[in-house]
Formats: structure tokens, C-alpha cells, sequence
């Protein structure tokens, strides 16, 4: 006599083995995701610094030494320390975007001066973060003929 299926005990084992296996690529996926969306997050705010950077320096904005706050005014305007007024690109409102931009003189230390350093220093949060921390993100420039 020809046996022609698969008892009960032989398709509950086969199904433990492959959910066994199945279990760790699901935590896998769950944190790949995770990565995905921090470095979205971090590219995106990337992309701002890189426009807010530009901006100033299409104004020709010429700031004393010192540190300004950033505020943002809405999903595409940021305030540079109530002095200046950056278009942007929109922005996602978790972001909450903030920060502040550090001028100094370069060389340091020297009476005379070739240009400005401009750093831009922004905190974000990640719709992913973990912690109440914020992130930061710091970019700098170099503005010669002041």
C-alpha cells in the first residue's frame, strides 16, 4: 500500500523548522527599517544645511563674529537670529528643526582677516530616535573677501 499525503506530525514539523527560521530575518527587517528612516532623516537634513548655507551666501549677509540662532518660521522659512530670512526647502514638522550658526574670523588670532568661517550647527530629531536627545548635524563654510 502506497501512502499519497503528509501526515499531521510531518506539516507541524516542517512548519516549526521554518518558522524557527523565519523569526530572526523578521527582528532583521524591523531594525533594517529603523536604519533606513535615521538616514533618510539625516540626507534630508543634509540637503537644508547645504540650501541654508547657500542662501546666506547668496545674500551676502555679513555677520559680526558670534553665534545666531536659527528658528524656524514655518515648513520652509527659517529666521537667522531675527536678521535674516531663509527660503528653504519644506521640511517635515517632526524634525523640529533648530539650531544656530557660529561666525568667526579666520585666521584666528591674526589682526588681519581673510574671511569668515561659517558653521552651521543643526539639531533635528528622527521619527526613529530613540531617547529624547536630539540629533546634530554640523556643517562649515569659508567666506573670503570681507
Amino acid at each position: 500500500m502506497k501512502r499519497r499525503g503528509m501526515s499531521l506530525l510531518e506539516i507541524l514539523i516542517a512548519s516549526g523548522i521554518m518558522i524557527a527560521a523565519m523569526v530572526p530575518l523578521w527582528g532583521l527587517m524591523g531594525s533594517s527599517h529603523k536604519q533606513v528612516t535615521l538616514s533618510a532623516d539625516e540626507i534630508r537634513v543634509s540637503q537644508l544645511a547645504v540650501e541654508i548655507l547657500e542662501q546666506i551666501e547668496n545674500k551676502a549677509w555679513l555677520p559680526l563674529d558670534g553665534d545666531y540662532a536659527i528658528v524656524p518660521l514655518s515648513g520652509e522659512l527659517l529666521s537667522i537670529d531675527s536678521k535674516v530670512k531663509v527660503q528653504i526647502g519644506s521640511f517635515p514638522e517632526y524634525l523640529a528643526l533648530g539650531g544656530k550658526i557660529n561666525v568667526s574670523r579666520f585666521p584666528a588670532g591674526t589682526s588681519t582677516e581673510i574671511g569668515k568661517v561659517i558653521r552651521l550647527i543643526l539639531n533635528y530629531k528622527s521619527k526613529e530616535q530613540i531617547g529624547k536627545e536630539d540629533k546634530i548635524y554640523e556643517l562649515s563654510t569659508f567666506v573670503s573677501g570681507y
